[in-house]
Formats: C-alpha cells, structure tokens, sequence
C-alpha cells in the first residue's frame, strides 16, 4: 500500500464525523430525486397498463334513450374499434350504519357479467347473477369507508322507486381510479358510491327494455378521434346525446391527470432544486476541507509528488467521502418511493403500483452529485497545488486588521472574544457569505416542502369557509320549475333555501373546443357565493358570464370577448355569451352566471336544477331520512362531511408526502450547520488552543466557535426565510402555469402559515444547537499539544 493509500485511509477516520455529516446532504438530495421521479414514472406506467389491460374506453356519449339495434350503426363507424351500450342512472342509498343519504352511480352490466369496456378488477366476492335481480357489486373504496360486507341489504331509491339491493362483491374500475360525485372536486368514499347490477334489472326499473343511455367506445390505433367523435354525434343526435366527450375529460381521468400533472409540477421542480443546493454545499464544503490540507499539499509537493498526483489523491478522498451518501441516497430514495408506491395505490385506487425508479434516474442523481463532489475538490486542490512548496507549507499571512477595518471590529464588539468572531468572519467575506447562502438555502427548502400544506388549507377555506356557507346541497335528476324550492322549505330541519341552475355545455371560441358546464352564483346570495382566490366577493353580472382565468387561457378569451355554449340537455339550445369577466377562482374551469340570466338565456322560465341548503343540526337525522325516500334527487352533498374526508385525505396522503420532502429538507439543515462547525474548528483549533494556553476559560473558547456559528445562522435566518417564501410562490405559479395548460378542475392559491416559518426557524436553530452542543464537547477535549504542534 502506497504512502497515499495510506493518508487516505488515515484521513477518512479523521473525518468520519463529517463524513457523516456529508452523507446526510448527498442522501437527502440524491433521495428525493430518486424517490420522486421515479414516482412520476410508476404513476403513469400503472396508468397506461391499468387502462390498456382493462380496456378504459376513449369515448364516451351519454344519451337520453336509444334502441339497442342501433348499436350495429355505431359499431360501423370509422375508426370504432369496438364499442358497448349499457344503461347508467343515479340513485339515493340508505346504508345500514350511516346517518346521511349515499349518493351512486349505477351502471348495468351484460349477460355475462364482464363489460367488453371498462371491465372490473372483483376484489372480493364475484360479480352479480343476472338471474337475481338484487344482486349489485361496489367500488371497493365505497364499501371500505361505509363499512360494508358482501351479502349486506342496501336500500335505494331508483327512478321514484323503493328497491332492494344485497351486495355481492367488491371491485376495481378504470372508469374510477378517482371517484367524486357529480359537480364535485373532493372524493367522499363514504357518502358517494359506483355500483353495478345486471342490465334487465336496471332496464326495467329504467323503464329502458331494449334501451340504452349510454355508449362506450375504444377507437382504432389510426382512428381520428374528432371524425369518430362528430359522427357518432350526429348519430345519436336524435335520441337525445348529450355530447361525445374523449377520455381525457372523463372526469376519473381527468382528476388522475390533473393530480399527476400538479405532482410533476413538484417534481420537475423541488427534486432539482435538493440536488443543486445539495451539491453546491458539498462543494462549499470540499473546498474548505482542502483548504486545511493547504500546508500538508505543500510538503508533498516538497517529497516529490506531482500536482496530478496530489489532484488525484483529493478527488479519491472526496469520491469516498461521498460514496456512502450516495448509496444511503438511492436506498432511502427507493425504500420511500415504494411507501409512496403503496400511498397512491390507496389514493387513485389502482388495483397494482409498483414503483420503478429506472436506471437512467439513479445515474443521473449519481453523476451531478459526483461532478458536484470533484469540482468540489479541484478547485481547492488547484488553488494549493499551484503554490510552490515553501509557499505552500508556511501558514497564511494574516490579514491586516489595522486601519478602518480595526476600528469598525472594535466598535462593534464589546469585548476580545466578540472582536475576535467578527474578525474571523469578516476577514473571509466570501467565505462567510457561502456558508449563509448554504444555511440560508436548506432553511428555504424547508419552508418551501412544509408550505405546501399551508396552499390546501387556504383553498379549503376559500372554498368552504367563505364561498360554500350552505350546509347541503341537493341536486336534482331533471331540472324542476320553481315549486321544488318550496318542497325543500318544507323538509324538516331546514332553515334557508337558495336555488341554482347548472346546465353541462360545450364551450367554443373559435377553433378551441372545452366541455364544462354553466352554474349559477345569485347576487346576495348567502350560502353559495363567488370568491377569488384573493379572498374577495364578485357579485355576477345581470348579463354575461364570469370565466375561470384557467378556462379562459384553454379558450384564448378576454373580457369582453363571446362564447358559444352548446348545451347538451333539454332541447339543446346554442347560445352566445360575452365574457363579462375573467377571474381567479379555487375552483378552476368554470362559467358562473347570474341564475336568471341563464334562466332567459335557456326561455325556461324559473328553472332550477337543485339548491343550498342551510339547516338545524338538531334535525339532521330526521331530514336524512327524508331525502333518503324523496323521489327526483340526483344526489345530496354534505359540506362538512366533505370537509372531514378532504381533511383526512390531506393528512393521509399530503401530509406524508410533505412529511418526505421536509425530512429530507431537515437532513440538509442539520448536514450544513454541522460541516460548516466542523470546519470552522478544524481552521481554527490552533488559535482556540492557544487561547486556552494564554489562559482563556473553556466557555470563552467555545464561545469565539460557537458565536461564530450563531452569528451565520443569524445572518441566514431571514434571508432563508425569504428565499423559502419565494420558492413556495414559485411553486404555486408553477402550479397555476400547468393548471392554465389544461383547464385545471382547480387551483391552488399561495399562501404560507407564518408557524410554518417560525418551524422552520426552529429546525435550523435546533440543528445549530444540537451541533453546538457536538462541538463545544470537542472544544472542552481540545488536545492543546497537537494542535500546537506544527505539521513540518
């Protein structure tokens, strides 16, 4: 083993304390760019496999009612691959075990039980015998959260009637990875629900023998899905379609989409940002390691060895000192992305996820961060190497403290200890600055990863605080003229009633084409109001519409411009409608009118299509029952069981999501503070010995090293503070520029919990105390000869 075989290995126990502590920054950035990136690409992988295994259709077309032959008409279309009728309606249940009415959606299943599209994945028990017409399977997710067990009674209130149901297994469904009511954003596995019974059974309560009211296609690899789309259209035109709508806008899809794109929005960006400033302190800190070898490169030169071998020798040394981060890195990374793999199996309910990072991520993560580590080390060793030997072995001159720079020291420190820590850092001011920036940079990335909780809770309270102030809403299946509001008022319990009209549309504007519907926010309503993401109330104009700005970027409108809104129910009408306004809303693509000026728009009169509900807590279970057997609801949402579910949703799944990213955060912190104390002894062990020798007290010792630390992290405190505010607004527009991309369902607004600062203040100052706490021990163990000792 050669001489430098023999320094490295001395070397590496010398430093194992910072090497661990360089582990920890390696691990934490390497982490999260495994983990996260390699979540991306499971998530959309399942997808693809889950949808293409269980042939999800690319078309749908809701209907009014169609005879079954015409299915041979639809089947002969260009580009249709194969395509499937069935008949879908919605239905109020009464759960055993749960107070409130469960709204569904129940589809009919063929003869044979297995759909051609759309098949289900049976988790427990097996489908239904169409012999037996009671027999229905539900959505796993449902029959968890209302605690249901096959071979359970459930009642359902189905086109006016009273039926029994008994539950016969539990299944999986492409068309529901992410299930949520109609007209809603948030899912409520326990009071929304998808079944699915036999065709005859259904048809008959349906009144659709023979019938149909819904068709499903799969297209052709060379299919022009707009051609299919506006043929099959004018196909069904007579019979009452409502409009064809592609699979993207199938609002499952489309909430897996939006939740996929909002997390590669995360992704592209946190995970880089970890990794740059991971790699820029570890070369702050390579650099400043080889620094202090600047006199024993001085006495190898002066031995003989060559700059490239006195390089090569540094690089070895930096290459081992980050290989256990590295590999610390790609465990932990791939160990969390598998926690998350089984989070989101839960969350968009895929019957497999299995997460695959690929090679070419964990050689990215490896390759920056190993250039990140040698350019760390090459441009010290370079700087020492250029020197000649006796330059390079005789200590620094000291700086010149004499003159205005020794006069603003004395004038600023009170005593010799204090003078002596802001000699030391401002004799060094490139130094001192990066050591900041590094703290400043991990104390921002924690802000930023524990922010993002802060965004959903101000878009909860933007929605449900001040816009929804109801306490139900109670749709309707078939708009109804005005006498339904007073059937309402007379249910028990109710104390206020405002109605709403909603009417699902295809939106144009020029070339661009948009499905969405309009909805109806009254002028001094009280408990459905518009807010913007400022907070602020925008009363509807007496004509025209308000546009989402997410809506009206995918249609290329401003205010002032029309909208052509085909409308896909009733007589199907085309109207023209200016845009009175464009404005940022939490809820992301919408058309808000004034109530009656939809109502003229459409010549129906006072027609409305449910309403909000304010009502008397006390009289909920009486009012429950009521809905649960009122024939004509389509489904009742109830705001503060929304509310609870979205909550418990947060904390189940964002909440260890943010938990990741802010624990890799914290490894940073405490990485950084560490390294740069460790350093800063390391330096100046010789000057704090001879403090000690000149008779300084072990407290002011450690107090010259220990003020030192606690003036950057001073100094670094605001300045992280703000760069962790930025970052986080940075990410929220980030989140609103893929939002406007594609019409988002909706959007999250910035905002950041001043707790979640003063958090992050404490992890920094909890790291510099824990470190402070390490390295005053060293200081009081200071061994006095050795550090006196002159290397030569």
């Amino acid at each position: 083993m050669t001489i430098l075989r023999v320094k490295l290995l001395r070397d590496l126990w010398r430093l194992r304390a910072q090497a661990l502590a360089i582990a920890l920054v390696i691990a934490a950035g390497v982490g999260m760019v495994v983990m996260s990136f390699g979540m991306i690409r499971s998530l959309e992988a399942t997808r693809e496999a889950y949808y293409d295994l269980y042939r999800f259709a690319d078309v749908f077309a809701p209907l009014r009612r169609a005879p079954e032959p015409l299915m041979a008409s639809v089947r002969m279309l260009p580009g249709v691959a194969m395509a499937e009728s069935r008949i879908s309606t919605g239905a109020i249940l009464d759960v055993p075990g749960v107070m409130e009415p469960v709204s569904a959606r129940i589809h009919s299943l063929p003869p044979d039980g297995q759909p051609a599209l759309n098949r289900l994945v049976v988790r427990s028990g097996r489908l239904p015998d169409p012999r037996r017409s009671q027999e229905v399977v539900a959505n796993e997710a449902f029959a968890n959260a209302a605690r249901l067990r096959v071979g359970d009674r459930i009642a359902a209130t189905l086109y006016g009637n009273r039926v029994e149901l008994r539950l016969v297994g539990t299944v999986l469904s492409p068309e529901y990875v992410y299930t949520v009511a109609p007209g809603q954003i948030f899912p409520d596995n326990r009071r929304f629900g998808t079944l699915w019974m036999g065709r005859e059974p259904l048809a008959a309560a349906l009144d659709l023998t023979d019938s149909f009211n819904e068709v499903t296609l799969r297209l052709a690899p060379d299919a022009d899905q707009g051609e299919v789309i506006r043929r099959l259209d004018l196909l069904l035109a007579p019979y009452g379609g409502n409009g064809s709508f592609p699979r993207d806008q199938q609002i499952s899809d489309r909430f897996v989409t939006n939740e996929i794109s909002q997390l590669r929005v995360t992704i592209e960006l946190l995970p880089p940002i970890f990794l740059a400033v991971a790699a820029f302190l570890l070369n702050i800190v390579l650099a400043r390691l080889v620094d202090t070898e600047r006199e024993v490169i001085g006495l190898l030169k002066a031995f003989g060895y060559r700059g490239r071998t006195i390089m090569q020798h540094y690089a070895e040394l930096a290459l081992l000192l980050s290989v256990g981060g590295l590999v610390l890195g790609v465990a932990v990374g791939t160990w969390l992305g598998r926690a998350l793999a089984r989070l989101y199996q839960a969350y968009f309910v895929f019957p497999f996820l299995e997460f695959r990072a690929g090679a070419d991520v964990y050689l990215i993560a490896i390759a920056v961060t190993l250039a990140a580590v040698i350019a760390g080390a090459f441009a010290a060793v370079r700087r020492a190497a250029g020197l000649n030997p006796a330059e390079a072995m005789r200590p620094q001159v000291p700086p010149d403290f004499s003159g205005r720079l020794a006069n603003l020291v004395t004038s600023l420190g009170p005593d010799e200890p204090t003078r002596m820590i802001l000699r030391g850092l401002i004799r060094r001011p490139l130094r001192t600055s990066l050591a900041v920036t590094g703290i400043a940079a991990a104390l921002g990335l924690y802000i930023a990863s524990a922010s993002a909780t802060d965004n959903v809770e101000r878009m909860i309270d933007l929605v449900f605080g001040q816009g929804q102030r109801g306490d139900l809403i109670v749709a309707f299946s078939e708009p109804r003229d005005a006498r339904a509001l007073h059937e309402l008022q007379r249910l028990p319990g109710v104390l206020r009633v405002e109605p709403f009209r909603a009417a699902g549309a295809r939106l144009r504007a020029g070339p661009r084409v948009e499905r969405e519907g309009l909805s109806s926010v009254d002028s001094g309503a009280d408990l459905r109001r518009l807010i913007d993401l400022e907070g602020r109330l925008v009363d509807p104009p007496p004509a025209g519409a308000i546009v989402s700005t997410s809506l009206a970027s995918q249609l290329g409108v401003a205010t002032g411009d029309r909208i052509t809104a085909e409308i896909t129910e009733g007589d199907r009408p085309t109207l023209s409608i200016p845009v009175a306004r464009i404005v940022d809303t939490p809820i992301g693509a919408s058309v808000t009118m004034d109530r009656r000026a939809i109502n003229r728009l459409l010549r129906e009169g006072e027609t409305i299509s449910g309403a909000y509900l304010s009502v008397d807590d006390a009289r909920l279970p009486r009012l429950y029952a009521e809905l649960k057997v009122t024939p004509g609801i389509a489904n009742v949402t109830i705001f503060s069981a929304m509310l609870q579910s979205l909550r418990q949703t947060i904390g189940e799944n964002m909440g260890i999501v943010t938990m990741f990213n802010t624990g890799f955060a914290a490894l940073i912190v405490l990485g950084v503070v560490y390294n740069s104390a460790r350093i800063s002894l390391s330096e100046r062990a010789r000057d704090l010995a001879s403090l000690r020798v000149l008779g300084f007290r072990r407290g002011e010792v450690g107090f010259v090293l220990l003020g030192e630390l606690a003036l950057l992290v001073l100094l670094a405190i605001p300045i992280g503070a703000l760069l962790g505010i930025g970052l986080s607004w940075l990410l929220t527009e980030a989140y609103s520029a893929s939002a406007d991309s594609h019409a988002s369902l909706y959007t999250i607004p910035f905002a950041i919990n001043p707790a979640t600062v003063a958090e992050g203040v404490l992890v920094v100052s909890g790291a510099a105390a824990v470190t402070a706490l390490l390295i005053r021990d060293r200081t009081d163990r200071l061994d006095l000869i050795r550090a006196l000792k002159t290397r030569e």
